[in-house]
């Protein structure tokens, strides 16, 4: 037979679907309690602590009684029912009262401020508790998003009465906020906040070189050596020029003079944001990085996006040509390399097999000019 306490636990966790029947309206109360039926086969002792434990428990309940007669113990008064009959007792045994009655005022308050959030409420019962605090301060924020949906500007900018670091620290219940506000043209599937919503950020720079000086004439660029946030740099909507990208920030400063062709550094993760460049498929695209998994697998994620990307210097031959430069390479988490043509894929076998890390700026630079202006003599 149940106890007070196990009473009290039984109620804290009905205590979510009482808080989602304050939403939707439904009755709750009376609240039945299944707290187990004395049996005639337990010791008399023990049922009579159980049941003197029941009856003078301090947790809200009603117990309804009924005399019954045993063959084993003779006329006895035995539990027939247990149940709460109101919101009072239930909340005196959950000890919930002054957070059910800020509950409901917050639920008041984005039912008169923000309408919207009807069909959210009842499944985040949990976050209108979790976010009691600054309920109110959201709902600024998720009516400001409303009103000027992607509205491009810095999260401080917001006319928003809020400190300006309001948004960073509450971004997780925000972003399930504004999903389920915002039609699907104010949001994208962007996993980063700000580029979801349209907020403007701090972002990732892409640093290119022009190796052709006709071309830097022809694109009226005052620099050949420049680097633009990548937001930018996907406006630039050039076409039909050839893009080498490489891993190494010297190899990239050291690419040689090549007709028609900007070099772009790849490194600290610049390759996988270049996919989300739409103008580079309009272009002749080569990729040359480290001979490790962790180069092929960025050349397979490139070619995802971009299927007609060529490798450069990416095959057995220069792991067989330069193999003495090799060192041991980290364990990599990824096997991704689906993308990956014949050659390519015997090269990434060889290093992978054997551990090996092939850096590109080991490869000799006349060795390096020679293959560059090889491959791209033919586009």
């Amino acid at each position: 037979m149940l106890s007070p306490d196990d009473i009290q636990q039984l109620c804290e966790r009905k205590y979510p679907a009482f808080l989602r029947s304050v939403v939707t309206g439904e009755q709750f109360f009376p609240m039945p309690i299944r707290f187990g039926r004395p049996s005639t086969a337990d010791d008399w002792e023990k049922l009579r602590r159980e049941i003197s434990a029941l009856a003078n428990g301090q947790v809200g309940y009603r117990i309804e009684w009924t005399e019954t007669n045993t063959r084993r113990w003779g006329r006895q008064k035995l539990p027939d029912r247990v149940w709460f009959e109101s919101e009072t007792e239930f909340l005196r045994a959950v000890r919930k009262a002054s957070e059910v009655e800020k509950f409901r005022s917050n639920l008041a308050l984005a039912r008169t401020d923000c309408a919207a959030l009807e069909g959210w409420l009842a499944g985040n019962t949990s976050r209108l508790v979790e976010f009691s605090a600054v309920w109110p301060d959201l709902l600024k924020v998720c009516r400001y998003f409303l009103a000027h949906p992607r509205p491009g500007l810095y999260a401080r900018e917001l006319p928003i009465d809020v400190d300006t670091k309001f948004i960073e620290r509450y971004q997780s219940v925000l972003r399930n906020l504004l999903d389920f506000l915002l039609p699907e043209e104010a949001r994208t599937k962007a996993e980063r906040f700000e580029e979801r919503f349209g907020l403007r950020f701090d972002e990732p720079s892409v640093r290119f070189r022009i190796l052709d000086p006709a071309l830097k004439q022809k694109l009226s660029l005052p620099l050949d050596d420049l680097a633009t946030p990548l937001l930018q740099f996907r406006r630039l909507a050039w076409e039909s020029l050839k893009i080498v990208i490489v891993e190494n920030k010297m190899t990239f400063l050291t690419l040689p003079v090549l007709h028609d062709t900007i070099g772009i550094w790849g490194g600290g993760g610049a390759a996988e944001l270049l996919t989300s460049v739409e103008w580079l498929g309009r272009c002749g695209l080569f990729y040359w990085g480290d001979m490790d998994v962790h180069g092929f697998h960025i050349l397979s994620r490139l070619r995802a996006t971009f299927p007609d990307t060529q490798s450069l210097l990416m095959g057995l031959q220069t792991v067989e040509g330069f193999r003495r430069f090799a060192v041991a390479a980290k364990p990599a988490p990824y096997d991704d390399v689906a993308n990956l043509n014949e050659s390519e894929l015997c090269a990434y076998a060889a290093v992978r097999d054997a551990h090996l890390l092939i850096e590109q700026e080991k490869i000799a630079q006349a060795h390096v000019e020679t293959c560059l202006r090889s491959a791209l003599s033919t586009q």
